[in-house]
């Protein structure tokens, strides 16, 4: 799979992990644009020219043709979008290099609000750089940002080479939260271009504040850096890929509750010794969009696993114990109910018997980064439990219709919830 483009995403691995390691030579940032730059134009045009093919195919008298001829046709047509299909996905893995620029210099969870529209649903993505069989009118200012960004000592990336930010034109990525910069190439004013100038004031105040009255459906969200010093298993999981190309199969398992299986052959036999029982969560990895918005595997794996990971060389799985999850909170004096319901993870609290004295939810999005990010189950408990630290405050009236969105009842639904995996 994508052997044509091997040699050009080789280069590209070696470029991000060269930054990775020296992010202050900025002169690696312009060298992945100019090249990520080429690989997008070129796939873009490739897909062009498939759409134009298949096209002319489908425009085809389809009649008094023989059934061979019209069985060809269907074939060829079907060829011709499976190898769509194929380029279409080689775009986000191309973009993949350009979230590793932007995952390199800001936190991952400052860069996820640029993935998410106002309610919270991915943001649609970047379309093609390339109209008529060239780059796009407004795309030269642009580049012409960037250039002047590196020549000033700025990182930043172009957002058109990113899936993960989906606001503005260029991203600056030299201060403490990511700057969106919309470059105007013209004065043409109307309701889209009022709605995205509205999402882009919304989010510069939300860094600027560290929260916001409301925000994305939400009253009264405040950012809180995280305390504890993230625990996560990266080197395992790279140990264990790099086992399984050499003997087809390994696994590890980092800390209970936890185990990586790498695999390039399947063998029912070493699959049932594994042992995985009823409470188990299987996620298997892959380098496609549900990735997103989590960090990248483009910088979360080693050049040749993530190359052998983009060409499906192996499976790669991530087992989590879910009654360890819970035992994980318990020994935190946290009581944690299994959701799992397309929304939520978790719901944790210290006081079941009485929610309205601290209730939180872990939505699967957050959940899920223990898989994609090789997360310690232990930290995770560990870190999330302390939501319940603060100390409770007893408002007067006065105080309490002050205060937007104050909760006087516990949300719908969340009492009395059941365990997906009670018995």
């Amino acid at each position: 799979m994508l052997s044509y483009a091997q040699l050009d995403l080789v280069k590209a691995l070696l470029l991000l992990h060269t930054l990775k390691a020296a992010p202050e030579r900025l002169e690696l940032v312009m060298k992945l644009h100019r090249h990520i730059i080429r690989a997008i134009v070129r796939t873009e045009l490739r897909i062009q020219r498939l759409r134009r093919k298949r096209q002319i195919v489908s425009a085809a008298p389809k009649r008094q043709v023989s059934k061979e001829v019209a069985k060809n046709r269907k074939a060829k047509i079907s060829s011709l979008r499976r190898r769509e299909q194929e380029l279409t996905h080689l775009l986000f893995l191309w973009r993949c290099f350009g979230d590793g620029i932007a995952f390199i210099y800001q936190s991952k969870y400052s860069l996820k609000h640029l993935y998410f529209d106002g309610e919270y649903k991915p943001k649609e993505g970047a379309g093609f750089m390339t109209e008529n069989g060239r780059l796009k009118r407004g795309f030269s200012p642009e580049y012409r940002l960037l250039i002047s960004a590196i020549k000033h000592n700025v990182p930043v990336v172009l957002s058109d080479i990113t899936n993960i930010v989906r606001y503005g034109d260029v991203c600056a990525l030299g201060g403490d939260d990511p700057l969106i910069i919309e470059v105007k190439t013209s004065g043409n004013r109307n309701a889209r271009t009022g709605r995205q100038d509205e999402q882009r004031r919304l989010l510069a105040e939300f860094y600027a504040n560290d929260g916001a009255p409301e925000f994305r459906g939400a009253i009264n969200v405040r950012r809180e850096a995280l305390r504890l010093t993230e625990v996560e298993y990266g080197s395992i999981a790279n140990q264990c890929i790099a086992e399984a190309l050499q003997t087809s199969w390994c696994t590890a398992t980092p800390e209970p509750g936890i185990t990586y299986m790498a695999c390039t052959t399947v063998d029912d036999e070493k699959f049932d010794q594994l042992g995985l029982g009823r409470t188990t969560l299987a996620v298997m990895l892959s380098a496609q969009s549900n990735h997103l918005p989590s960090y990248p595997f483009t910088l979360s794996l080693t050049p040749a696993n993530c190359l052998a990971f983009i060409q499906q060389r192996f499976a790669f799985y991530v087992f989590i114990d879910m009654a360890e999850v819970k035992s994980a909170f318990a020994r935190r004096g946290v009581y944690a109910t299994v959701l799992m319901d397309g929304t939520s993870a978790l719901q944790i609290t210290k006081t079941p018997e009485d929610l309205m004295l601290g209730v939180f939810r872990v939505s699967e999005l957050l959940f899920s980064r223990i898989a994609t990010e090789f997360l310690s189950v232990e930290w995770f408990a560990e870190e999330f439990s302390r939501v319940f630290d603060g100390e409770m405050k007893t408002l007067s009236a006065e105080e309490a219709d002050s205060i937007l969105g104050l909760i006087s009842a516990v949300p719908a639904g969340w009492e009395n919830v059941r365990d997906c995996y009670a018995e």
